[in-house]
């Protein structure tokens, strides 16, 4: 039976971001706290005649290129090292938005990459393995996020990407997504950035336990998407909350309260004064296991 293989994709969230640098090729050099959420894509896949690639979202906007993307990437990128001549069909449930600071296309990449892996190291055929090491290697050809979302749980991040470690977020809180429905490009905002941008009040001094909540990029983003300072002037007189500010590149703000009660009760104002015109997601964080490869229940006539 040919069976549909799952993976969750989780949106990660970047408690903060520190731009330490830039090294010999002029990349940025990062440092940053980072999690991951129970706000997920998931990918279904299973060997196929040809290759073939579906998605669907409940959001239009948040639909990618089906013939460039990151999973695309990293498919091509597996095959070209492994030389495996397998055909896929595979299926994306959308949920993460794109453009919004949250890894979607990141995670999708790592999650593709786990579930290859899996499946070729099952082929009796392939003698030659492919170990965990070997997939980290992969996975920061494909971007600097790709090698953290393959672990996808707390992790310490430094230099591009490649240097990561397990950390210990504070446990038992929520934590409030608000996204103005605003793409912003990764490359555009650094480039913002590049132009030396400065306004501390937009960064104040605010912490999540000994978390440092900072973002080096936050000045860059509000030039190019000034909503994301609105979101934040919100969150910030929110009632009871613990820390605000917002997640990678933007345009995503994030609040981080110690129960659901105390976001629904911001929320029913906040959204009374916006009209409700953005993404909104709340739940709590989760460390995903790197061995999360499950056999789907899913009917595919039902996707």
């Amino acid at each position: 039976m040919n069976n549909f293989y799952c993976i969750d994709a989780p949106a990660k969230l970047n408690l903060n971001l520190f731009i330490t640098g830039t090294n010999s090729k002029g990349l940025h050099l990062l440092k940053s706290h980072i999690c991951f959420l129970k706000l997920k894509d998931q990918i279904l896949i299973k060997y196929n005649l040809n290759d073939e690639f579906y998605q669907f979202s409940k959001v239009k906007a948040f639909l990618i290129d089906p013939n460039k993307n990151l999973i695309i990437d990293a498919l091509n990128l597996f095959r070209k090292h492994t030389s495996w001549g397998k055909k896929f069909k595979i299926l994306l449930d959308k949920k993460i938005p794109i453009g919004a600071g949250l890894g979607g296309g990141s995670s999708d990449a790592a999650a593709t990459l786990i579930i290859l892996r899996n499946l070729y190291n099952r082929d009796k055929d392939n003698h030659n393995k492919i170990s965990r090491q070997l997939l980290f290697d992969l996975a920061i050809k494909l971007g600097s996020d790709v090698p953290a979302c393959l672990k996808s749980r707390d992790l310490l991040l430094n230099g591009y990407g490649e240097k990561i470690t397990n950390t210990k977020i504070p446990e038992n809180h929520y934590f409030l997504l608000i996204n103005p429905y605003l793409h912003l490009s990764t490359k555009e905002v650094f480039n913002e950035y590049k132009k030396g941008i400065i306004n501390e009040t937009l960064n104040p001094d605010i912490y999540f336990e000994n978390i440092k909540i900072f973002n080096s990029l936050l000045n860059s983003a509000i030039s190019l998407a000034s909503p994301i300072s609105d979101i934040l002037l919100h969150l910030k007189n929110a009632p009871n909350i613990v820390a605000s500010g917002m997640t990678g590149s933007g345009s995503t703000c994030f609040g981080i309260f110690k129960n659901v009660y105390e976001i629904r009760t911001f929320l029913k104002i906040f959204n009374q004064i916006t009209n409700n015109s953005f993404f909104i997601w709340y739940g709590e964080k989760q460390n995903y296991s790197f061995n999360r490869v499950t056999v789907s229940k899913v009917l595919e006539n039902k996707l």
